[in-house]
């Protein structure tokens, strides 16, 4: 498998337009850098456009302006290239909400945090939210077993929830893995909707469905209030 470099990939749309002729001033290693977030990029734009199953290798370098070859040089195949960009926005959106939790000192607050970070990020870059939420469940199933690998991982950070109140200790043992798939599922169909301002509408849901069980109803509805837009 080809070397990756570290996974990082611009969260807003860049220029895609080829590097400069003549003496551009970049380093090889720099270069094949550049080209390799470009066709993060176009790979996430493309599979956002047509779907995973119908994009093409072909489509990737055009809208990267790069060549075969080069995409050869940094991924074996579209699969790993997904991969590679799935990985690149999960590891930004982890960073999004750890800052944005950080500075809260409750639990139960941060989560709202987390949340609204979350949706204010899928909201800005629907194509990004589209590869990360939509796409890896039927793209292929090294990557729908990879995309569950990471939606499996956020379950102690809603475990915490349990020490919130004595109830916690006896729910079931199921509990985080249905509300992490509630959602995903809720904001995968929020974003499909198309309607704008969906994603950031529903931030309340949101917290009120993940806080429920840990604090109860009411809290939860409270908190769910504080997570409105502003």
């Amino acid at each position: 498998m080809a070397a990756r470099p570290s996974n990082r990939m611009e969260p807003s749309s860049p220029d895609l337009g080829p590097l400069p002729g003549g003496h551009h001033g970049l380093s090889r290693e720099q270069v094949a850098e550049s080209q390799r977030e470009r066709l993060l990029a176009a790979l996430a734009h493309t599979v956002a456009a047509n779907g995973y199953g119908a994009t093409t290798i072909t489509e990737i370098v055009k809208a990267a302006s790069v060549s075969s070859r080069d995409f050869y040089e940094s991924f074996d195949s579209k699969e790993d290239c997904f991969l590679a960009a799935f990985d690149a926005v999960v590891a930004h959106l982890r960073e999004l909400a750890s800052a944005a939790a950080a500075p809260v000192p409750d639990w139960p607050g941060q989560v709202v945090a987390a949340l609204r970070a979350a949706l204010d990020f899928f909201a800005a870059e629907p194509d990004l939210a589209r590869l990360c939420l939509v796409e890896p469940v039927t793209a292929s199933p090294p990557i729908a077993t990879h995309f569950r690998d990471v939606v499996v991982a956020g379950i102690p950070y809603l475990k915490a929830g349990r020490a919130e109140r004595p109830e916690g200790a006896s729910l079931p043992p199921s509990t985080e893995d249905s509300l992490l798939g509630g959602l995903i599922a809720l904001t995968a169909r929020s974003l499909l909707s198309g309607e704008d301002g969906a994603l950031e509408r529903l931030a309340p849901d949101l917290v009120d469905f993940a806080l429920s069980p840990y604090v109860g109803p009411a809290r939860a509805k409270e908190l769910a209030r504080t997570a409105l837009p502003s």
